[in-house]
C-alpha cells in the first residue's frame, strides 16, 4: 500500500535552475566590457598635449664594447687599443660624452682571469658604473 506522495507540489514545476547558460552570458559580457574599456581609456577628457621630440625623450645609454682576444689584444668598439694605458683615456672620454654609458666586456673562452680583471679595473677607474659581461648560451648536453 505504498502511495506516491508528490513532493514537488503536484503542479509539475521544475525545482532547480540551470545556471550554466547564465555564467556563459556573464563571461561574454565581462569580456566585452574589458575590450571596450581598453578603447575608451584615453578618450575621457579631450586635451591638446604639447609636441616634443620623441628621440629626446627616449634616450638609451651609449654602449661600449670592450673585447679581449686570445693574444691579450684589447678592442674598444671593434678598434684595437695599442696599449692598455690608452684604454682609460678612451673610457673617460666616453664617460664625459655620456654620463650613463654602459660597458660590455667580451672575452674569449680561455683568456686568463687577470687580463679580464685589468680591463674591468680600468672601467671602474673611469667611473663607469654599469658593466655587463657578454656570454653565449651553452648548448644543452645530449642534443
Amino acid at each position: 500500500m505504498a502511495a506516491k506522495t508528490g513532493g514537488d507540489g503536484g503542479d509539475g514545476a521544475i525545482g532547480d535552475i540551470n545556471v550554466v547558460p547564465l555564467v556563459d552570458i556573464m563571461l561574454v559580457l565581462v569580456i566585452i566590457l574589458m575590450v571596450t574599456a581598453e578603447f575608451t581609456k584615453y578618450r575621457t577628457v579631450p586635451v591638446q598635449l604639447p609636441k616634443v621630440n620623441a628621440a629626446a625623450m627616449k634616450q638609451e645609454p651609449q654602449k661600449i664594447a670592450l673585447t679581449i682576444k686570445k693574444g691579450g689584444q684589447v678592442y674598444f668598439n671593434d678598434k684595437p687599443v695599442k696599449d692598455l694605458a690608452e684604454l682609460p683615456v678612451r673610457l673617460k672620454a666616453a664617460k664625459q660624452a655620456q654620463p650613463q654609458v654602459v660597458a660590455i666586456v667580451r672575452a674569449e673562452d680561455d683568456i686568463p682571469y687577470n687580463q679580464v680583471i685589468k680591463v674591468l679595473d680600468e672601467v671602474k677607474l673611469a667611473g663607469i658604473a654599469k658593466v655587463g659581461l657578454a656570454v653565449d648560451a651553452a648548448k644543452p648536453k645530449g642534443k
